[in-house]
């Protein structure tokens, strides 16, 4: 289960490769999460981190022109 959990988070760190990043914001919930917004050229992914957890939450989001 863990190499399972590794490789998910390794392809969702690989779909930055290759892209133009554009602008990143870092915002805190408390001391326990934290979310980073990175915007490239086509869309925005937000990672959502929390001190338990093994692997960041990611979304990805279409980018608003």
């Amino acid at each position: 289960m863990s190499s399972d959990l590794e490789r998910e988070c390794a392809e969702n760190l690989m779909g930055l490769v290759g892209k133009r990043i554009i602008d990143i914001d870092f915002s805190s919930y408390d001391d326990e999460c934290w979310r980073i917004h990175i915007r490239t050229e086509s869309e925005m992914i937000v990672m959502t981190f929390c001190r338990d957890w093994k692997c960041p939450v990611v979304e990805r989001r279409d980018r608003i022109k």
